[in-house]
């Protein structure tokens, strides 16, 4: 039975003192998430029981990808593979995501039409999980197609009814991240989602073994498979490509303390590097910003929307803005990555071209160890002065000095032929004998 213990420990902290309300309404979470996981558990054993009966008797299982942005799609290779598999429908559900009018996330209906077609145009199998005429959130089992194991990519902003506890009393959930593991901040690996979920897949044994060493229940949810968007560089390791000698600028949105990571250095380094690239059309520059950060510029009043778009007007007239989420062509097509997003780094560094590392002046929270050693190997530039001194040296005069250091980290990372999209199916499989 599901008992809202938040909300009756919510109720009674407005009648109590501030502090003893605090305790109160921690402890009342603590008890929900107790109760959930418990629900959880329970459930768990009958959908691995309806699950092997629909296998039994040549039923398909039905795979959800729950998906609201698809600058984030970064699963296609599982895809691929289910519906290659007969046992397997794979489904793409867009819905919406929950956060209110005044968080930059917010989303319209455009938004959300705009993710349906991308996946529609790929000619992928997907269904809105949203109702616009009635401005509702559908519950999953509601839906045309009633999801058997579901994929998340995001942790936050989901509703209720589409999240992974009241998911579980149906479908089997597992969470792929559409980012790749990069710090240590419990954000990435221990809010109540993370909890929730049935299958967690992470990177390697490095990232696994610090998260389990940090959670409440030791990993046991936790699966070393590798990462699905990296699987690009594996099905495409015999495929020779055209060198087009980009010189990428990523910047990160994470610009101020204002947040946990800090990791940003476009205040410092954005109009520096745009006003280098005017001088060095040559390096054929692409501007690729995280998709968050122009709106956090706005939000948090560091530009204006008009000197924004005088920005990125500025890049037009001198090379390209790239902002889809089919971007790994372009790294193969690259000369170099200029970025402080930890993520961005792991798939670019999976290339083995020279990378560059902007170093935030702002303390960054800590990288994961995974992360530590790519970055150790790369080049990385404290401040201006610095990066311009790389990009003379390694770019512009090609030596890039590094090199074996990069090709020993990337196998010790164990990335050479790891087929991450295969490690999950077989342990889906796993889950259901």
């Amino acid at each position: 039975m599901y008992v809202p213990y938040d909300k009756i420990f919510d109720t009674l902290a407005l009648f109590t003192p501030i502090e003893l309300g605090a305790k109160l309404k921690n402890f009342g979470m603590k008890l929900k998430t107790k109760n959930n996981l418990k629900y959880i558990s329970k459930n768990k054993k009958q959908v691995i029981k309806k699950l092997k009966e629909k296998i039994k008797n040549n039923e398909k299982i039905n795979v959800v990808f729950y998906i609201y942005d698809e600058t984030k799609w970064k699963s296609q290779s599982i895809y691929n593979l289910l519906e290659e598999d007969e046992r397997f429908t794979p489904y793409i559900f867009v819905s919406k995501n929950c956060s209110t009018e005044d968080n930059m996330n917010f989303q319209t209906k455009n938004d959300i039409t705009k993710v349906y077609d991308f996946f529609k145009n790929k000619n992928m199998r997907v269904l809105y999980a949203y109702d616009f005429e009635n401005d509702n959130y559908i519950p999953l089992d509601e839906m045309k197609v009633k999801p058997d194991i579901v994929f998340y990519s995001h942790p936050w902003y989901i509703y209720k009814t589409q999240g992974p506890v009241m998911v579980s009393k149906y479908a089997i959930t597992c969470y792929i991240p559409y980012f790749i593991a990069t710090s240590i901040s419990p954000i990435e690996y221990y809010t109540r989602f993370h909890q929730y979920v049935e299958n967690h897949y992470v990177l390697n044994d490095l990232i696994k073994n610090y998260y389990a060493e940090n959670m409440d229940n030791k990993g046991e949810n936790l699966k070393s498979t590798g990462h699905p968007m990296l699987d690009y560089f594996y099905l495409n390791k015999n495929k020779t490509f055209e060198n087009k000698n980009y010189t990428i600028y990523a910047p990160h949105w994470s610009v101020d303390k204002n947040n946990n990571l800090h990791w940003g250095t476009f205040l410092d380094l954005g109009y520096k590097i745009l006003n280098y690239a005017k001088t060095h059309p040559n390096l054929n520059w692409i501007y690729k910003p995280h998709p968050c950060l122009e709106s956090y510029l706005i939000k948090n009043s560091y530009y204006t929307k008009e000197e924004i778009n005088s920005y990125r007007k500025e890049w037009q007239n001198i090379g390209q803005i790239m902002e889809t989420g089919d971007y790994l062509d372009l790294f193969m097509q690259s000369k170099t990555l200029i970025t402080d997003c930890g993520s961005f780094e792991t798939e670019y560094f999976l290339t083995q071209k020279p990378l560059i590392h902007l170093k935030s002046n702002i303390e960054p929270t800590p990288f994961n160890p995974s992360v530590k050693k790519i970055i150790n190997s790369c080049y990385e530039a404290h401040d201006f002065e610095s990066l311009k001194e790389i990009l003379d040296e390694v770019i512009i005069k090609n030596n890039d000095y590094k090199i074996q250091e990069r090709k020993k980290v990337y196998k010790e990372l164990g990335y050479e032929n790891n087929y991450a999209a295969e490690n999950i199916l077989e342990d889906i499989l796993n889950c259901l004998k």
